[in-house]
């Protein structure tokens, strides 16, 4: 959303709108009837909230996309590097597919876990928590027996975003394959972290999105 108040121009910018609205909609109540003034005023007001709330800030920071020149600048590489955000979905095989194609790279998984915020505030994520260190084990075990350099960890079992972000400023990522469940399964789809991954990040950003119906990779072993 667009900040209308960055400066003290736009704060005078605003202040003389609204007065200048108010002035019209009495002067239309006067010369007409109230109810046409206040259809006025209100009709002005909807329209410039929805124009506010639709528009995007230009200045508005790009954390991600800092975060990644960050770590691009903290920790190059020759090797290509491929962050997976991923936790259900680790041990599926369509995640497992893509990954057997990204030859010669290193590979960095992060498994945020989502949590109801009353489980959170409660302290009561310790089986989210196990849960996601389990199946990252498990992911781990399986590239190291493809061959492919991989290493990970369990995410802040508050917000994705947040510890996407932090991997981004150690490890500098070449691409990210966010792997979820389909829509209507996934809790990540809900929060619009792929448009945001796509939005934000000057990196390839693919979405792999897992079938339920097919047998775990870690079955098949």
């Amino acid at each position: 959303m667009r900040n209308p108040i960055r400066d003290e121009t736009d704060a005078f910018h605003l202040a003389f709108g609204a007065a200048g609205l108010t002035a019209a909609s009495v002067a239309v109540g006067v010369a007409l009837n109230p109810i046409a003034g206040g259809t006025l005023f209100a009709g002005a007001l909807i329209g410039a909230l929805v124009w506010e709330f639709s528009s995007s800030d230009p200045d508005r920071r790009l954390l991600l996309r800092e975060a990644a020149a960050e770590g691009r600048r903290a920790a190059p590489s020759s090797q290509p590097r491929v962050l997976v955000v991923a936790n259900r979905t680790l041990q599926e095989e369509e995640l497992a597919e893509r990954l057997r194609h990204r030859d010669n790279c290193e590979l960095r998984i992060v498994a945020p876990i989502l949590v109801s915020r009353a489980r959170y505030l409660a302290s009561d994520v310790d089986r989210e928590i196990q849960e996601a260190h389990d199946r990252l084990a498990g992911a781990l075990a399986w590239a190291r027996a493809e061959g492919i350099e991989a290493s990970g960890k369990v995410g802040d079992p508050n917000v994705a975003f947040g510890a996407i972000e932090d991997e981004l400023r150690v490890f500098a990522a070449d691409e990210i394959l966010i792997s979820t469940y389909p829509p209507g399964m996934s809790n990540w789809l809900e929060t619009d972290i792929v448009e945001r991954l796509q939005a934000e990040l000057d990196i390839p950003v693919t979405h792999v999105i897992a079938d339920p119906a097919r047998t775990p990779v870690a079955s098949k072993r």
